[in-house]
């Protein structure tokens, strides 16, 4: 029977790894706190049982293993990076591909982006605010706006603008092939990234504000906005209709 490697002999990917791994379950159970209380190397160290030399070679401070630590909550999480979770993506996809007969009149088309816009918005409001890269998001960034100090503050600023570009890159991708779909091009003078941006905006506020009200929020709005009638709408997918509409024009023909 091969013996388990001691801790004095593991190599330094091994070790960054297993110390990664034992901090995201951490934040997981926990939440990441801005001072990063619950984030105590020597505690982690002696959790994954790696040599303490090695975790100082690979981070020589907390506040440096703390950015590697953001970076390892959203690439455990894929469904931030890609704007939606699995179901709403697919949802999406399908909305794209759509029924060809439905998709050749102008006012099928409307419908079915509407529909697309109902579902995916209600449904990924729930599902991504629950997750833990989200909520690490939400609150590092709260708190780099409004002034707190946070420790390592200008390189979490830079890792999240860099995982927030990421995030509008992809989510233009998924406009421009709505706008593909549904025969719709962007107004002049502005872009689907300035979709994403708007979209991206109005969601974190309602976010912030779920956070004080949630009822006010997820109380469901019976509205009608075409002949298919009154729909259950939830509010952020009433706004993110609007600034489609807003944003975009059909094309002719």
């Amino acid at each position: 029977m091969q013996q388990p490697e001691s801790r004095s002999r593991r190599p330094a990917g091994e070790t960054r790894a297993l110390m990664l791994e034992v901090a995201v379950d951490r934040v997981k159970a926990e939440g990441l706190l801005l001072d990063y209380a619950n984030i105590e190397l020597e505690d982690l160290i002696r959790t994954a049982g790696v040599p303490r030399s090695t975790v100082f070679r690979i981070w020589p401070d907390r506040v440096a293993f703390v950015a590697d630590l953001v970076r390892a909550l959203f690439e455990a999480d894929p469904a931030f990076d890609t704007g939606f979770d699995g179901e709403t993506l697919r949802h999406l996809e399908q909305a794209v591909a759509g029924d060809p007969d439905v998709l050749s009149t102008r006012e099928g088309r409307r419908i079915a982006l509407r529909e697309a816009l109902r579902f995916a918005v209600s449904h990924n409001m729930a599902a991504v605010e629950g997750t833990v890269a989200w909520r690490a998001y939400r609150t590092m960034s709260a708190a780099l706006v409004s002034g707190d100090s946070v420790p390592g503050g200008a390189e979490i600023r830079a890792l999240l603008s860099e995982i927030e570009d990421r995030y509008l890159t992809r989510m233009a991708e998924v406009y421009s092939q709505l706008n593909a779909a549904f025969r719709l091009r962007m107004r002049d003078g502005l872009t689907e990234r300035d979709l994403a941006v708007a979209i991206m905006a109005m969601v974190d506020g309602m976010s912030d504000h779920r956070r004080i009200d949630p009822v006010q929020i997820d109380a469901p709005r019976v509205v009608a906005f075409g002949p298919e009638g009154p729909r259950d709408w939830h509010l952020a997918g009433v706004a993110v209709y609007g600034l489609y509409t807003a944003y975009t024009e059909e094309l002719e023909g």
